[in-house]
């Protein structure tokens, strides 16, 4: 990504930002999501486990903690159980899903996803399985000196998930559906800890060419996001460490789990351009992977329109039993 489109992106994302907390005006058009995939204006260190989520973002009604060891603290989740769930005795998979940033574990409720999959679900478009949402604050779901949140994913929550539940406690039962920050996160599990999880999709990962700086403009919260996790400067090391197309070059092929991702060919904050190359190192790997730039901005409209997609791909890779 050139210096002018980082600069242009972040930009974007600190007038979305503040956007974001203004009030509509009446009669206008629904506003778009709360800046995902990138910082926006939240305080750093809000949305610690078991809080709700940054900003003081309510809770689920449906909501349940449960005792994280990577984090040392009790953790909210939910557990969306399939409709047939109490009729039936079989096992169901799980699809564990990650929210973006300035969101919580309500945001499948709150972003109307959650009816969508359930009408995929009766319209066989979608697995019939348990899903799963938790709180993980603007941590990146990866581990970090913040805290673990990546073992509090891909160990912690999945052990619990698997022994409250009846599940298909197995790794061909499990998937990842990500989400801006949480699609970054996804994608990171994935190539780290290939052996949880047999599938992962992801919309609008959060995949940036290059480390954000005050010089490429970034400004206030939106460094704050990046340095509470990375370190102030980020460090570069840590970057690296982290970074998916970083671990896509060295992630070994034949352990990885089925992956889909796709974009907004226009993503105000330019995501495009960090899933494209993702594309591209892993078909000049030759890593089986299902890829899709679609019309389309950043935000929850475009989710809408693409999730049968990942739905469908997460179906055809799930175990049914």
């Amino acid at each position: 990504m050139k210096r002018l489109d980082i600069t242009a992106a972040l930009a974007a994302l600190l007038l979305s930002s503040i956007a974001q907390a203004q009030p509509p005006a009446q009669g206008a058009p629904p506003q778009g999501p709360p800046p995902q995939g990138a910082p926006g204006q939240g305080a750093p260190g809000q949305g610690a486990p078991g809080q709700g989520g940054p900003r003081g973002m309510p809770a689920s009604s449906l909501a349940k903690t449960f005792d994280s060891k990577a984090l040392g603290a009790p953790v909210a989740y939910v557990a969306y159980l399939p409709a047939d769930y109490e009729t039936s005795k079989t096992p169901y998979p799980v699809i564990y899903a990650l929210h973006g940033m300035f969101e919580n574990s309500a945001f499948l409720e709150r972003r109307n996803v959650l009816p969508q999959i359930q009408d995929l679900v009766r319209a066989g478009g979608a697995p019939n399985a348990i899903v799963v949402t938790v709180d993980g604050g603007n941590n990146l779901f990866i581990n970090s000196p913040k805290g673990k949140y990546q073992d509090m994913v891909a160990k912690d929550l999945v052990e619990h998930i698997d022994k409250t539940y009846r599940t298909i406690a197995k790794r061909e039962g499990r998937a990842l559906l990500g989400i801006s920050m949480g699609g970054y996160g996804a994608l990171d599990i994935a190539f780290q800890q290939p052996s949880v999880f047999g599938a992962v999709a992801t919309h609008s990962a959060m995949i940036l060419s290059q480390i954000p700086t005050p010089e490429q403009g970034a400004r206030g919260g939106q460094m704050r996001a990046f340095t509470s996790v990375f370190g102030e400067p980020v460090d570069p090391a840590a970057w690296k460490a982290e970074d998916p197309l970083e671990l896509a070059k060295t992630a070994d092929v034949k352990s990885l789990p089925a992956l889909y991702f796709d974009c907004g060919s226009e993503d105000r904050y330019q995501l495009f351009n960090g899933n494209k190359t993702l594309h591209e190192t892993l078909e000049a790997r030759k890593v089986p992977h299902e890829f899709g730039l679609y019309p389309g901005d950043h935000g929850y409209e475009y989710v809408h329109s693409v999730l049968p997609k990942s739905m469908a791909f997460l179906k055809a890779k799930l175990a049914a039993k």
